[in-house]
């Protein structure tokens, strides 16, 4: 039970996951607002990725929690809205988020 989906976080040397258990429905919307917050330091992977794994911490209520929302360097958890492949792929590079598939 839950909501759960991914995103694909981007940067120039690779990417990195972010899983939440409750708040799949909103990714999209969570993941263009980490933008809006990381757009400033687009070109500085280490700050415009602490800024926006930041956002998405707090946007998906995980803050300060065991539980509820993770992260990881491959896409191993489940996701209800693209067959357990990222919903969402929040690109810190090119300054974009793209929906996939997002079917539940």
């Amino acid at each position: 039970m839950g909501d759960r989906a991914m995103a694909e976080i981007k940067v120039s040397d690779g990417s990195l996951f972010f899983y939440t258990h409750w708040t799949g429905e909103n990714l999209v919307q969570q993941c263009e607002e980490a933008l809006t917050k990381a757009r400033p330091r687009i070109g500085d992977d280490a700050y415009a990725t602490k800024i926006a794994l930041d956002s998405l911490i707090e946007t998906s209520g995980a803050r300060d929690s065991e539980t509820g929302a993770g992260v990881m360097l491959k896409p191993h958890a489940g996701d209800e809205y693209n067959g357990d492949e990222p919903s969402v792929i929040l690109d810190l590079v090119d300054g974009t988020v793209e929906k996939r598939g997002m079917r539940r």
